[in-house]
């Protein structure tokens, strides 16, 4: 992914207060915050200008701000997140976008988030997931009918979101878990399959020719190597526990 720009929220104190599948796992806030800094650092690092958004103790998941707006060229379109609890996480978003992008909001009965759109040249993948539904795909295709571009819905299985398990890292690879839903949609790409007890690590993040993926994953880094990419490897493990990863922590643009 080719950027200049990276938004990001601070990790709010309630954010071990916020949705996850497994709650036996206590999260570190203090330590969350610590990854937050080094993430912000890296992204820095790579030639991005970070933007941050203070958080919001309301949201728990705010830190989790690629949720809430999908940037496509030159528009903004805003989130109405799956989640009820979320609802308000998009409005400061919203108002930093505006400064840069024309702005479009999803609206109800449609629901969507960031982490079920995965964008690859012209071709938009948008997961039917339990967070975006097909109003969304219908309202995001409104959108976007005079730029070229070719929305693909994909029916997901088993996971939160479409980027848990797959994400592009750049010269048509595409890095993806099997089994969570019918990848024979990216059969134009060459294809890099995590081992099943990595699956984790497919939520990398490509920029600048640099692959971010998380740590602990030794053979998806090895295969992400063989093919001829820098790997940064990303301590994220109080994001884990939140359902999150890496991609989910900032919007770029």
């Amino acid at each position: 992914m080719e950027g200049r720009y990276a938004i990001v929220r601070d990790v709010p104190d309630t954010y071990p207060k916020c949705i996850r599948t497994n709650k036996s796992e206590e999260i570190d806030v203090e330590l969350a915050k610590k990854q937050h800094r080094m993430y912000c650092e890296t992204l820095t690092n790579l030639g991005l200008k970070v933007i941050k958004i203070p958080a919001d103790e309301r949201y728990p998941d705010c830190c989790f701000v690629e949720d809430t707006a999908i940037v496509v060229g030159n528009k903004a379109i805003i989130s109405n997140m799956g989640a009820p609890s979320r609802a308000g996480e998009e409005k400061k978003v919203k108002e930093l976008l505006a400064k840069y992008k024309k702005i479009f909001e999803i609206t109800p009965p449609a629901t969507i988030d960031g982490g079920d759109v995965l964008k690859i040249d012209k071709n938009i993948y948008i997961a039917l997931s339990e967070r975006t539904n097909e109003f969304a795909i219908q309202q995001m295709k409104n959108f976007l009918s005079k730029d070229s571009y070719k929305i693909i819905p994909v029916k997901i299985k088993g996971i939160l979101h479409l980027k848990s398990v797959c994400n592009r890292i750049g010269n048509d690879y595409v890095l993806l878990a099997k089994g969570y839903f019918d990848d024979e949609i990216f059969s134009g790409y060459k294809k890099i399959v995590t081992p099943k007890e990595e699956t984790y690590a497919a939520n990398c993040l490509s920029i600048n020719k640099k692959v971010l993926i998380a740590e602990g994953y030794p053979h998806t880094k090895k295969l992400i190597e063989r093919e001829g990419f820098d790997v940064i490897e990303m301590n994220v493990s109080e994001f884990k526990k939140g359902d999150g990863g890496l991609t989910c922590l900032s919007i770029i643009f």
